[in-house]
């Protein structure tokens, strides 16, 4: 419907026969809401289905050679598929019919990629593929029905590259967009050390099937990603920087574009995103808990999602700033318990995520606090109240669900035949087993070549947006809350959650402008400290006694002693004096639309 209410008029329609069911015709409409599925049956009877545009990642023209015995989605697993009169091929996504192919068959094929919400509000909620394939057969040659096939697909991709504009969807004027590459950076030693084989065998496919051209780098030494983006040109990556990994990585790539004399057109220019592969993976986490996609049951699809169908949304940054060195944050600030979990658990990385269960019940036993004076700048409730509700995001109309699980093979044309076949394209990886830099595109002609060695300069400045704070050898400004204690943890998050099944912070958006400082004094009793644990994968930890969570806007923590770690996004800086202050809105990141 549009904004008026009325139902908007189709931008393409046709009646298509359901494929060896030659009791129902489907009439298919594409509209800016998507796809309209109206299955007509021999009783007179209709129903209605929605494939919303959300929903569809992609679309792909093929062309029967004859020759195939795949599946029309992707190939089949196991070899070759009997296709002698009508048999079935299987994958792991999906079952669909391979009939008998026609010799000098004349039609053109069009598949449309989906990705439907099922289950919804139930807690097995998750996203199944979908694949609707249209045949198009109406003129006696391929050339006249191919028109008609590419017809389809321009409409459909134009819709794709929509943008959100004050609940209007306004295509952009050229296709500018889906010429530009996206960067994706591998982190080959993150996590469990499966970086490669989750690129290759679950993120490949949905690129292809979204038609995204990308450029891939391999990881070889610590700060890669970091000298990268320093020195490289990133521009020719329009489609954005995707990186595969820990959120550490994530930590390189922006601090290394903070690196570049152009840094504000660089993330005013690039747009980010993450893909789960490490041990925490707070980022990939927030994004889906913010947006109420259902993470649990496949974070990588869903994170994979986010990119090809994801909107371009603002994300606050954080300035973190010590004696010896300024950083940029997108996570958070520990000091005390967590920063001493996240960094003495790394002797047990190869347990992957259970390695901070494991090591926080060893510091439980041998509970710790700390003197420190902690500063802030509070932000009161009403002002954080109006942040909140001045969040910036994109919302759409009501969600209708498919009802069929399967892919849908439908064929345009006065007298359906038996079937089709046709061939889905899919690459491969060369650099599987490679060390080094390796770059690969999903072109018709795929190129594969060395990324040529990071150079390092001879000297790296820290840029960025200027502090509004004083220096740490100043007095904090007179209007700030000043408090000196001993203090078991204090932790500041700008994400909700700091890895996958803690939540940390349950009211932070990705652009609320808002630091949340989490503070635990010492006195607290191991029985209350073990139930704030047990609440961190609830968010009921704020109802713990002696838990304190304050918005400000920005912070300084002066610690009195030695001994204490102090992690920024995971990464362990030198011990000294710290101050941070929210850089609202900075950059941007991926994150499909929101639905209530």
């Amino acid at each position: 419907m549009d904004g008026n209410g009325l139902v908007a008029p189709p931008i393409l329609e046709e009646t298509f026969y359901a494929l060896s069911r030659k009791q129902y015709t489907y009439k298919v409409s594409l509209t800016n809401e998507g796809l309209h599925l109206t299955k007509n049956g021999d009783d007179g009877t209709e129903k209605t289905d929605l494939i919303h545009i959300r929903d569809i990642i992609g679309c792909k023209c093929m062309r029967n050679s004859g020759k195939s015995e795949h599946c029309a989605c992707r190939p089949a697993k196991g070899g070759t598929v009997d296709a002698t009169r009508e048999g079935t091929a299987e994958t792991n996504e999906c079952r669909v019919r391979v009939p008998f192919v026609e010799a000098g068959d004349c039609s053109a094929y069009l598949s449309v990629y989906a990705f439907v919400l099922k289950n919804v509000g139930a807690k097995n909620e998750k996203r199944d593929k979908m694949t609707v394939t249209l045949r198009f057969r109406n003129f006696s040659t391929y050339d006249e029905n191919s028109q008609v096939a590419a017809k389809w697909k321009t409409a459909i991709k134009s819709l794709l590259q929509a943008r959100c504009e004050d609940g209007t969807i306004v295509a952009p004027s050229d296709d500018h967009y889906l010429g530009n590459h996206l960067l994706v950076i591998v982190n080959p030693k993150s996590g469990v050390g499966k970086s490669r084989e989750i690129f290759q065998r679950k993120i490949v496919p949905i690129l292809n099937m979204a038609d995204v051209d990308y450029d891939l780098h391999i990881t070889c030494m610590q700060n890669d990603a970091r000298n990268l983006m320093r020195t490289s040109n990133i521009y020719k990556w329009g489609r954005g920087v995707v990186v595969l990994g820990g959120d550490g990585l994530m930590f390189e790539v922006i601090n290394g574009l903070m690196e570049r004399s152009d840094w504000q057109r660089a993330f005013e220019y690039l747009t980010l995103a993450v893909i789960p592969g490490g041990s925490g993976n707070g980022m990939a986490k927030s994004i889906s808990f913010e947006t109420n996609e259902p993470y649990n049951p496949d974070p990588i699809l869903i994170s994979a999602l986010n990119i090809v169908g994801g909107n371009r949304c603002p994300m606050d940054l954080v300035r973190v700033e010590t004696l010896t060195q300024v950083v940029y944050s997108f996570l958070s600030i520990g000091w005390g318990f967590i920063a001493d979990i996240d960094i003495e658990s790394e002797r047990i990385r190869m347990l992957g995520s259970p390695r901070f269960t494991i090591w926080s019940i060893a510091r439980l036993i041998g509970l710790r606090s700390y003197p420190a004076r902690l500063s802030y700048s509070k932000i009161n409730d009403l002002e954080t109240e109006t942040r909140m509700n001045n969040y910036a995001r994109c919302t759409s109309g009501d969600f209708q669900e498919v009802a069929d699980d399967e892919p849908v093979s439908i064929e345009f044309g006065m007298d359906p035949l038996e079937g089709f076949a046709a061939r889905e394209r899919v690459e491969s990886f060369s650099s599987i087993i490679s060390r080094r830099t390796a770059f690969m595109s999903v072109n018709e002609a795929p190129s594969f070549s060395s990324i040529p060695d990071v150079i390092e300069g001879s000297e790296v400045w820290v840029r960025g947006p200027l502090s509004k704070l004083p220096p740490l050898s100043d007095p904090v400004p007179s209007d700030w809350v000043v408090v000196e204690d001993e203090f078991v943890m204090i932790h500041a998050s700008y994400l909700s959650h700091i890895s996958e099944d803690v939540i940390i912070a349950p009211k932070s958006k990705l652009n609320d402008g808002v630091i949340w400082l989490l503070v635990i004094k010492n006195g607290i009793s191991r029985t209350t400290f073990l139930q704030f644990l047990l609440g961190l994968s609830s968010g009921n930890h704020l109802a713990v006694p002696n838990v304190e969570m304050i918005p400000v806007r920005a912070f300084r923590l002066e610690p009195l002693s030695q001994g204490s770690h102090l992690v920024v996004d995971g990464e362990l800086l030198k011990h000294s004096p710290v101050q941070a202050e929210i850089m609202p809105g900075i950059t941007n990141v991926y994150a499909r639309q929101k639905f209530s």
